[in-house]
């Protein structure tokens, strides 16, 4: 008899944990209308899925700027359109003539949506961000994560946190501008802890090379050879390069604010 009501608490508390967690019943974001004609904030290559992301805010969430990011206004909406990248044979994403992924004319993209009101968010229960309510949408309107499934959202944009006001990648658009703006594409290295990563690169000619600036500090591209080429300064962070080098060779360079920090890409036919 003990055991017997051991095991009907444990299939009850297996049960409940087997459910999902807390979201809202009913559809209070709406279908972004007319959304690609919005702001468009970032288009984001994201190489685990081979998805193509293109980030869309609505003149509420537009007006953010980097200085007060911790609180957009009541009234915001931020759109992610997600396309699924054009791949060959082995699946591999084909890259367009800037090293960027390029849509699957033959997929059919999906419209994530998130939207803050007074009074949103409170039915996520432990995973609520703020006042923020999340549903996708296929492009006929129709659900592809109805409201009582947006809990994955919802716990996804914790871990963006209440700083940014659980909103990712803001960074993309406030830090950018000119050469140094982050472009969201591939990286075939990183710039980290005063240092290029790999310190030697080899790629093919023709095809676009993309760094990352993920250090604390600024830095620069600069062509070894006296009066050479420099870039602008990669902001802490959020900047990005994209060269391409259409001969066979090698390109020596170093950061022109930390002289010592230096790198080498080797580029075969």
């Amino acid at each position: 008899m003990r055991l017997s009501r051991g095991l009907a608490a444990f299939a009850f508390a297996f049960s409940a944990f087997a459910q999902n967690p807390p979201a809202p019943t009913e559809d209070r974001v709406g279908f972004p209308e007319g959304y690609a004609n919005w702001t468009k904030l970032y288009v984001f290559d994201r190489p685990d899925n081979r998805q193509i992301r293109t980030v869309y805010a609505n003149d509420a969430a537009a007006s953010v700027t980097d200085g007060n990011q911790a609180n957009y206004p009541y009234g915001s909406v931020i759109v992610m359109e997600t396309w699924n990248a054009l791949r060959d044979a082995a699946g591999n994403a084909i890259l367009d003539s800037n090293g960027r992924f390029q849509k699957d004319p033959a997929a059919t993209p999906t419209v994530f949506t998130m939207r803050k009101e007074r009074g949103f968010g409170t039915a996520y229960g432990p995973n609520q961000t703020g006042e923020w309510e999340y549903v996708s949408y296929t492009p006929n309107r129709t659900f592809a994560t109805a409201p009582a499934g947006s809990f994955a959202c919802a716990s996804c944009h914790l871990q963006a946190g209440r700083g940014k006001d659980w909103v990712f990648r803001a960074a993309y658009r406030f830090k950018g501008g000119g050469d140094d703006q982050s472009t969201g594409a591939v990286p075939s290295g990183v710039i980290k802890n005063y240092a290029f990563l790999p310190g030697t690169l080899t790629v093919k000619a023709g095809v676009p090379v993309t760094f990352y600036n993920d250090d604390v500090v600024a830095h620069t591209f600069s062509d070894d050879f006296t009066g050479g080429w420099t870039s602008q300064q990669l902001k802490a962070g959020s900047g990005s390069i994209t060269l391409t080098f259409p001969t066979p060779g090698e390109f020596n360079y170093h950061c022109s604010i930390h002289p010592n920090m230096r790198g080498k890409i080797v580029v075969v036919p």
